[in-house]
């Protein structure tokens, strides 16, 4: 096993998004549809709307991309678009029950990975370990 720290956090990296993948597989969805249904509940529970452009800037995709995506997760009923009551040249992008529900599910499924995860941690290794990686995420910010 090789003591690179780098391609070590980049074989979890890989490892992770395998699960997230497959998971969202199961659901009738591609991993980028199911990352835009995380923001979008992230944003739902922060009390913020939600609109196509935060949707582009946020994952820094192109228009017709997140159009695209956007028309197959309401075709699938995962989100429906909503017309602003201020302006009716917005639209808001809203989580449906169908959405909802298949974020409770991945919930879930994100609490047996961190089991997997952590299996054999100790509470205060697996607390040390968060502590550090929020130091490295602090360390890598831009300045």
């Amino acid at each position: 096993m090789t003591k690179d720290f780098f391609f070590q956090l980049r074989l979890v990296y890989f490892a992770l998004e395998r699960e997230k993948n497959s998971y969202f597989e199961k659901e009738n969805l591609t991993a980028s549809q199911g990352d835009i249904l995380l923001f979008l509940a992230g944003a739902k529970w922060r009390g913020n709307e939600v609109n196509q452009k935060d949707i582009e800037t946020h994952f820094r995709l192109t228009n017709p991309t997140v159009t695209g995506l956007l028309n197959r997760l309401e075709e699938k009923g995962f989100v429906v678009r909503v017309k602003s009551e201020v302006d009716a040249r917005q639209k808001y992008i809203h989580l449906t029950k169908n959405g909802i529900s298949v974020l409770k599910r991945f919930k879930n499924h994100k609490e047996f990975l961190d089991e997997k995860i952590f299996k054999g941690f100790k509470k205060e290794d697996k607390a040390d370990m968060l502590d550090k990686m929020h130091v490295i995420l602090e360390n890598l910010k831009n300045e």
